[in-house]
């Protein structure tokens, strides 16, 4: 048999050119040199004993950037061809199994490595998950709400998981079980928000929406403090007002909206202090 050919220079071609009568064409190229024969890499994906078909398979470079994937066939078995020689690593998956364990592999010109990949059968996987996205409205519109406490309830109201929204209203429950459930949720200032009642069948996905309402009654703040004399002392029974001040025009307005009177201890306490701009003010007669 003769030895098969291989290429040492590139093909390459000049522009097209017309020739008539005695004219002379003088046509040069530049071969650049033949790319080196590729690799093949090639193997079987199994649970350790039998073979997995349309496992996907990917293959890393060597910087663990992703350069190609393919599919196992209906004997899990897959193969990458033309692969550029050098250091790289492979790893497979299948819905229901874990990620296989990275196999690191080195081509070299024209050579041809089997790698073989095992995928664990993970039954946590085949159960389901609720997503979420929890929001209030705003004088700005709806926008999302961060920190309120996310319970999940099943179908006798037990309580079977609990969780708190991200900064951008997100929320996430996994390792669900097939079953009725219900979302609450709770935060300070706001009104419960749900019951929001999420089905889970078959190891499914649910993507739910939650808002919450301002709680008016409690969604205020409060102002505190201590009013002491000249020596530093505490001044029990001092009368204390809580001026809100506002604007008319260019002239600023001090109107007096609470009273109290500050305790043995010196202490004054206001509460349901809706948003605003105050001061406070305080004085003892004989």
């Amino acid at each position: 048999m003769a030895d098969m050919k291989q290429d040492l220079l590139s093909l390459n071609y000049s522009t097209g050119f017309e020739l008539q009568g005695m004219q002379e064409a003088d046509i040069n190229l530049s071969l650049a040199p033949a790319l080196p024969p590729a690799a093949t890499v090639f193997g079987t994906v199994t649970d350790g004993t039998k073979p997995l078909p349309n496992a996907t398979v990917k293959l890393f470079d060597s910087m663990g950037v992703p350069f190609r994937h393919t599919l196992t066939d209906g004997e899990g078995t897959y193969s990458f061809s033309d692969v550029p020689a050098g250091t790289y690593s492979l790893g497979a998956v299948l819905p229901g199994y874990s990620m296989s364990a990275a196999v690191s592999v080195t081509l070299t010109e024209g050579s041809s490595v089997q790698a073989g990949l095992v995928c664990t059968a993970d039954t946590t996987l085949a159960l389901g998950a609720i997503a979420g996205v929890l929001t209030t409205v705003t004088a700005e519109g709806t926008v999302p709400l961060s920190g309120a406490k996310i319970t999940l309830r099943d179908s006798a109201g037990e309580v079977v998981a609990t969780t708190y929204t991200a900064g951008d209203g997100e929320f996430l429950f996994y390792d669900v079980a097939d079953g009725a459930y219900s979302l609450l949720a709770t935060a300070d200032g706001y009104l419960t928000g749900g019951p929001t009642a999420v089905t889970i069948a078959n190891g499914a996905i649910a993507n739910v929406t939650m808002s919450m309402e301002v709680d008016a009654r409690t969604y205020n703040g409060t102002v505190s403090g201590v009013i002491r004399n000249a020596g530093g002392a505490a001044v029990a029974g001092c009368f204390v007002g809580l001026y809100r001040i506002t604007k008319a025009g260019e002239t600023k307005v001090e109107t007096l909206v609470a009273t109290t009177k500050t305790n043995g201890e010196g202490k004054y306490l206001f509460g349901g202090v809706t948003g605003g701009q105050y001061m406070v003010k305080a004085k003892l007669e004989r």
